[in-house]
């Protein structure tokens, strides 16, 4: 059990890492990758039940959501965040998943080059121009009508860093000892998909976010059961208004997997997990192309599983390796800057 060098009597010896966590991610990537496979890879797998039920797994998305609404703050709790290192929380955040992101970005244009080449490809130029290869770095390809995402599966990190951003602004209200402080926190993250309600911007998930970040809140001891339960009530009523039921039930069955198995894990949930992040930013560009190709050669109903299979060990080799030349170096880095007291 990790605890916190702290005196501060809200996180001394508090658990800070649930290795469930790492495994919802796991589970969550894996599950997002055979959406992608075999409900995307277009008439290749033809729609009924095994389709529909894979097409369930889009939602996955959401589980990488409501662990950054639990996994962010607990690393703002545990350093006592203050306005004061805004900019060191950004700086860390940026060093852990901006050159994993960044690099790529440039696989993925590489493909999107030479795609252009393969006979069986569909004879659309989707090459970036320069100005979207600009709007990348800031993840404002939402914002600029006509702009395409080298790799579409970089939407939802968008989101995560406009969350990065937002929570950096406004946590130190939800950390204050002020009732009315707390309040203003929570009606900020409410009332965002009111005032503007879109999937690809962060504000469409405010209140998405804020259920993870007020159970955490609740396990800090920060407030008080009653004050977490109406807050999570009208979380719940928000995000049922804005998203969906199926929505709302990914959230908190999480939350419930976290609070009842918060220790549980194994070997291949935990190496999915590790490697969750490069995984979702390669899943694509490396067995998705290669599906794609072999999909037009491969067209009998026992090759198409083989196909899947083959697309899939090699996502899941590149990521390990991604993991280990990138994403690891990454970490490290951003571990290596110290928050100042």
């Amino acid at each position: 059990m990790t605890t916190i060098k702290s005196c501060d009597p809200y996180i001394c010896f508090m658990k800070t890492h649930f290795p469930v966590i790492n495994s919802l991610r796991g589970f969550s990537a894996v599950g997002i990758c055979l959406y992608h496979y075999i409900c995307c890879t277009t008439g290749y797998i033809a729609p009924g039940i095994l389709f529909d039920s894979f097409y369930l797994l889009s939602h996955n998305v959401q589980i990488f959501f409501i662990i950054s609404g639990m996994v962010v703050p607990i690393s703002l709790i545990t350093a006592q965040y203050h306005y004061q290192q805004f900019w060191t929380f950004i700086w860390k955040r940026s060093l852990r998943i901006e050159p994993p992101y960044l690099i790529s970005m440039i696989i993925g244009m590489i493909y999107l080059f030479v795609r252009n080449f393969i006979p069986s490809s569909t004879p659309v130029d989707l090459f970036p121009t320069v100005k979207e290869i600009i709007l990348h770095i800031g993840y404002l390809i939402p914002f600029v009508e006509g702009s395409r995402w080298i790799n579409p599966g970089y939407w939802s990190l968008a989101i995560e860093f406009q969350y990065y951003i937002s929570l950096a602004l406004i946590f130190p209200l939800a950390l204050s000892a002020k009732t009315w402080h707390r309040w203003i926190f929570y009606l900020i993250l409410l009332s965002l998909p009111f005032l503007y309600p879109q999937r690809h911007c962060f504000t469409g998930w405010g209140s998405y976010f804020l259920l993870g970040i007020v159970y955490i809140l609740f396990y800090f001891k920060r407030i008080k059961f009653n004050e977490y339960l109406i807050i999570s009530i009208i979380a719940s009523v928000v995000t049922l208004i804005h998203r969906n039921v199926w929505d709302l039930s990914i959230a908190w069955g999480t939350i419930t997997l976290v609070y009842f198995f918060q220790d549980w894990e194994n070997k291949l949930t935990q190496f999915f997990g590790n490697i969750s992040y490069s995984f979702y930013l390669l899943h694509s560009v490396i067995g998705g192309s290669i599906i794609n190709f072999l999909s037009h050669r491969f067209t009998e109903s026992w090759e198409k599983p083989l196909v899947i299979a083959v697309g899939f060990l090699a996502s899941t080799i590149a990521s390990h390796l991604y993991f280990q030349w990138i994403e690891k170096p990454s970490m490290s880095l951003s571990k290596s800057i110290k928050y100042k007291k």
